[in-house]
């Protein structure tokens, strides 16, 4: 993460120099594209982190699946959900060490529905949306900075992913290797 130190000699330059001096040291549109293009890239390495995840539960209840009476179908929910409830309650794979890992992946999932299903990175600050501004606040290295009437959130670097990606392969491993 680009540190504040780092930042102030920008932040002194942008309020002591003249608007030409600004526009003749610094092309703005080439700022925003760096910006939306990196927001755009760890945006998508989240999304396929998550995908991993699914996949990889995917896999393991079709595995299982065919040696068992209770299906999937009969369970209710969806995705990571309804794959975690077969996990547990028709293999009988205790996920209770996993608790701290499945509460943080829970939270990403909410991250990952508002970038899957919007069509911004932004959430309105109203009342109703009061859970989901408090799930996101309570996400590690992600920055959610609030506009008034609505707030921002983006990945700003690679801790996010990292994080995740760690938690991810935790979670997977002692799934995989739970002795039921």
């Amino acid at each position: 993460m680009i540190s504040k130190l780092r930042l102030s000699p920008f932040y002194k330059f942008l309020k002591e120099a003249s608007e030409a001096e600004i526009e003749y040291l610094h092309d703005f549109v080439d700022h925003q594209i760096k910006i939306h293009t990196r927001q755009l890239y760890y945006h998508s390495l989240f999304i396929s982190l998550y995908f991993f995840l699914e996949r990889k539960m995917y896999q393991l209840y079709r595995i299982a699946e065919e040696h068992q009476s209770l299906k999937i179908k009969d369970i209710s929910d969806d995705g990571i959900f309804k794959y975690y409830k077969w996990l547990k309650i028709v293999l009988g794979i205790n996920l209770d060490a996993l608790n701290a890992e499945w509460i943080e992946i829970r939270k990403y999932n909410k991250l990952r529905n508002k970038f899957v299903h919007s069509w911004t990175n932004t959430l309105e600050n109203v009342d109703n949306n009061k859970e989901m501004i408090r799930t996101l606040q309570s996400i590690n290295n992600l920055l959610v900075i609030d506009k008034g009437d609505y707030l921002e959130f983006e990945i700003t670097d690679k801790e996010l992913l990292m994080t995740f990606c760690k938690i991810i392969s935790k979670f997977l491993h002692k799934v995989y290797f739970e002795k039921a």
